[in-house]
C-alpha cells in the first residue's frame, strides 16, 4: 500500500529563475550615467506643436532608465527547489 501523501520536493520539479544582481560599483556607475544625462532631450522628443505628450515622455525616460540598469547589472540563472526557503543563501547551505 502506497502512502497518499507525497512530499513537496518529490511532487514538484526545481524551478529555474533569471535574476539581476548589482555588482560592486554598479550603483556609482548608474548615478554617474544619470547625472550626465541630458533630460531635456526626452522632453523635446515628446513635444509636438508646443504640447508635450506625457505618455511618450514618461515611456522614453522609463525605457532609458531600464536600459541603463540592464547595462550596469549582471543577469544570473538560479535553480530553486520546492523545499528551499527564500531566505536561504549559498552560505548557510554550504555549512550544513
Amino acid at each position: 500500500m502506497l502512502p497518499v501523501y507525497r512530499p513537496r520536493l518529490v511532487r514538484s520539479k526545481p524551478a529555474t529563475k533569471t535574476i539581476r544582481t548589482w555588482p560592486e560599483g554598479a550603483t556609482s556607475a548608474l548615478q554617474d550615467c544619470l547625472e550626465t544625462t541630458d533630460w531635456n532631450m526626452f522632453r523635446e522628443a515628446a513635444t509636438q506643436d508646443q504640447h508635450t505628450c506625457v505618455e511618450e515622455y514618461s515611456a522614453s525616460v522609463t525605457g532609458y532608465i531600464e536600459k541603463i540598469i540592464e547595462d550596469v547589472t549582471v543577469e544570473k540563472t538560479i535553480t530553486t527547489h520546492a523545499n528551499q526557503k527564500p531566505w536561504m543563501t549559498a552560505e548557510p547551505c554550504a555549512v550544513g
